[in-house]
């Protein structure tokens, strides 16, 4: 009898429906994670209302692009956000600022982000701080990349993701530590 009760437990266990709850679970998680709610059809227009409202609620303070960052240790971490952290600030409801840091110019290169729709944003480079940085022999580039596309998704209230349309290429962003 003990023997039976195992084999059918086993057997319910590896079931096709034991293994679609666990994808459920998933699937529900992930939707919850993007759009807030398992319910059909959440409103595309009220979705990007609350995604932007949410991003403007967390977007200011110093943030570094996690791929470039020394995560070694939190010291490095600490020192790399001292060093290469861009100021996030915004600007209006449906707009921020992106400051680097002085690392080549007398000047701090700014990029503005205004909300489109959805989870897009426009950006623009301020091109003059550009040029000076990087000099008038690099117009060219500067001017063909002057403008663009990202989505920009809240992983979390400390980390951002953002996908860059002109490049194809995703960045994470992680909030630095305030002193």
């Amino acid at each position: 009898m003990l023997r039976l009760s195992a084999t059918l437990c086993t057997l319910i266990l590896l079931s096709p429906a034991a293994g679609a709850s666990a994808l459920y679970d998933e699937l529900a998680a992930a939707k919850i994670k993007l759009l807030g709610t398992t319910r059909p059809d959440p409103g595309m227009g009220l979705w990007a209302q609350q995604t932007n409202e949410t991003l403007m609620s967390l977007i200011e303070g110093k943030w570094i692009d996690l791929g470039y960052s020394d995560l070694a240790s939190e010291d490095k971490m600490k020192q790399y956000c001292d060093k290469f952290g861009e100021s996030f600030k915004k600007l209006t409801d449906y707009s921020f600022d992106i400051i680097g840091p002085i690392t080549r110019s007398k000047h701090a290169i700014h990029r503005e982000y205004i909300f489109k729709t959805g989870i897009s944003y426009n950006y623009r480079w301020n091109i003059e701080q550009q040029i000076e940085v990087l000099g008038s022999g690099n117009g060219k580039e500067i001017l063909k990349n002057a403008n663009g596309t990202s989505a920009l998704l809240m992983m979390s209230p400390n980390t951002l993701l953002e996908i860059d349309f002109s490049f194809a290429q995703p960045i994470l962003w992680g909030r630095c530590p305030t002193e």
